[in-house]
């Protein structure tokens, strides 16, 4: 039995090799499930050729790449992972700024992935991280650990809070781009309300807010937090935006918070 579960939503299938290269530096066992929201036979074979066992699955294009992960989590016996690693495709970008840094291009893709499955050895890092300590739910790339959700976000994430029975949290910490490495029982806990495609619209836009799937971006963090977890950042291997990442901290009244994680 595999200890990893592994979802890649691969919505931009262009990227196809891009993600067939850094997930073979995955170095425990797992098994794949891979979601598209069109059917391409060539792109099939070829996560086959590289991944037999992997499932494929054909999802609406709803919700970004949340509603896309939560039907594939209704796909498999959850019970058998003890954690679950979320990956997917990003569009380039002419500028995007988190944490006071400003990604151009595939960047903002890129310094995501690259602490979780940028080499092996960033992946054995990450994978250390939440597997030798019982306090860790969540890993994602510190760049992108973020302790306030945008303003037009609080009204649904409230509400799905009431949904979920659970208070909400301003202070629980979440992952901008929802890529990450987490526990299962906080996906099992999420899967409890089951949302529709209609509920996550179909018409959003890259950098729009106050979606039921931006809010599910802050969720993941709120129930990590509820169920008694720490989010953990893990370094990117860019020597160029650990620097600059460095010196804007310098400035920032949160830097002792996000240098904590």
């Amino acid at each position: 039995m595999s200890e990893l579960l592994v979802h890649l939503h691969l919505y931009y299938q262009d990227q196809t090799d891009y993600f067939l290269e850094r997930l073979s530096n995955i170095t425990v066992p797992f098994r794949l499930i891979v979601t598209m929201t069109d059917e391409n036979a060539e792109i099939s074979k070829r996560i086959q050729s590289r991944f037999p066992d992997a499932s494929i699955l054909t999802v609406e294009n709803s919700g970004y790449d949340v509603y896309p992960f939560f039907q594939a989590m209704k796909q498999v016996d959850l019970s058998q992972f003890k954690y679950i690693l979320k990956i997917h495709t990003k569009n380039s970008r002419n500028s995007l700024k988190v944490n006071h840094l400003h990604f151009h291009g595939y960047g903002f893709r890129d310094n995501l992935i690259s602490p979780l499955i940028g080499s092996r050895k960033n992946f054995d890092r990450a994978y250390r991280a939440i597997s030798s300590s019982d306090k860790i739910g969540i890993v994602c790339p510190r760049f992108f650990l973020l302790k306030k959700e945008a303003a037009g976000n609080n009204s649904m994430t409230q509400s799905l809070c009431r949904d979920y029975d659970i208070p909400y949290n301003p202070e629980a910490v979440f992952c901008s781009g929802t890529m990450f490495l987490c526990r299962t029982e906080i996906i099992q806990f999420l899967l409890k309300n089951d949302y529709k495609s209609s509920d996550y619209g179909k018409q959003l836009k890259t950098g729009n807010i106050g979606s039921l799937a931006h809010s599910m971006e802050t969720m993941f963090g709120m129930a990590c937090s509820h169920l008694g977890y720490d989010v953990k950042g893990v370094r990117s291997s860019s020597l160029y935006y650990s620097l600059v990442f460095l010196l804007k901290l310098i400035s920032h009244k949160d830097i002792r918070w996000l240098l904590s994680h």
